[in-house]
């Protein structure tokens, strides 16, 4: 507690305002593909935001600031670029002559689409409180919190981890499809933890989070295929012995493509049933174990390549028991792997002789 009254505004200056950093990079990054001036659009697609949240007391605005207002900040940051791309691809703006330099006929040029932007968000904002009383993120919220309470469930997470395990065994980068999808409800829900620790609740409201899907499912990498390359490593195949000695040092980091493509796991019927149900199993016994107040729910984000155990603990705070559950997952693998991975040894075996 003594730390508290120096740390606290750290947090509140870097993940209170998390919307209107999301704001920024989703407007620079979309103006990018679009070949749009980057920066300049980013901090378009800012102000769009804070135009959006801008119509209440300071007190209520400030709530968007921060979790509850990532998913207006990638509406404000879409509409706005979007407005940019049409009136750039209509020829609708100030256009300089190549001697005026760069960043200053950028400035000319996004001045009528920013001018359109910054009005019909306002008039948009006018209508929507006369009429109804509330502004856009107030709408949007409530609009998206069925779908946020009902991705914190132990079935969206059962579904949404199948489908990601199902494609990856047909060769489809399913991680990318699934975590772009949940990364803003991951997002709102961090928020939402730590503000409840910063408050000193006794309880966190969320569960399914980026830290328990990296470091109880993904153990070694898509399918928790950490297990296989160690026992791998003792193999009787060359072929899986040679692999794994690849394997091993990116597997420690969840990067697991050689063994995926090198034993191979994809499109290994031997492998099907493990690869998609060993994480599953793993996925209910870590939910109902956080459900009881076991192991300890996250509160911070880290980088996915984390060895496991590391960022089971110091996601959750430096959580020993989220250390220990992500070390027995890593042994339950093992053992439901095992079986499978002896018939697959035998088949290689028999073929190299």
């Amino acid at each position: 507690m003594l730390l508290r009254p120096i740390l606290l505004p750290t947090f509140q200056l870097t993940i209170g305002p998390v919307a209107l950093i999301v704001a920024f990079g989703a407007s620079a990054s979309l103006a990018k593909q679009y070949r749009l001036p980057e920066r300049l659009c980013g901090l378009t697609g800012c102000l769009a935001f804070l135009l959006f949240i801008g119509f209440r007391e300071t007190a209520v605005s400030n709530v968007y600031l921060g979790g509850m207002g990532i998913f207006t900040a990638l509406i404000s940051s879409t509409y706005s670029i979007e407005i940019i791309r049409f009136f750039y691809k209509k020829g609708w703006c100030i256009r300089l002559p190549d001697e005026v330099p760069l960043m200053t006929r950028n400035g000319f040029q996004l001045l009528i689409p920013l001018l359109v932007v910054m009005l019909s968000i306002s008039v948009m904002n006018a209508i929507l409180l006369q009429t109804t009383g509330r502004i856009v993120p107030e709408l949007i919220s409530e609009a998206v919190r069925p779908l946020v309470l009902a991705s914190d469930t132990l079935m969206a997470v059962l579904i949404s981890l199948f489908i990601c395990n199902l494609l990856w065994f047909i060769g489809i980068h399913g991680a990318l499809i699934i975590t772009g999808i949940m990364n803003p409800f991951w997002m709102t829900y961090l928020f939402e933890n730590q503000q409840a620790l910063a408050a000193g609740s006794p309880t966190l409201p969320h569960i399914y989070l980026q830290g328990f899907w990296d470091f109880y499912l993904l153990i070694g990498g898509i399918g928790s295929t950490l297990p296989l390359v160690l026992m791998a490593m003792r193999s009787r195949s060359r072929q899986l012995k040679s692999v794994a000695k690849i394997g091993l040092l990116p597997s420690l980091f969840n990067i697991n493509e050689p063994i995926l493509f090198g034993f191979p796991v994809i499109m290994n019927p031997v492998f099907l049933l493990p690869f998609l149900f060993v994480p599953l199993i793993n996925a209910c016994i870590a939910w109902y174990l956080t459900q009881l107040g076991i192991l300890d729910r996250a509160v911070a984000m880290l980088p996915w390549s984390m060895p496991s155990p590391l960022g089971a603990a110091w996601s959750a705070n430096g959580s020993w028991k989220n250390l220990c559950m992500s070390l027995f997952a890593m042994f339950n693998a093992w053992m439901l792997y095992r079986p499978f991975f002896k018939v697959y040894e035998r088949q290689l075996a028999e073929t190299e002789r």
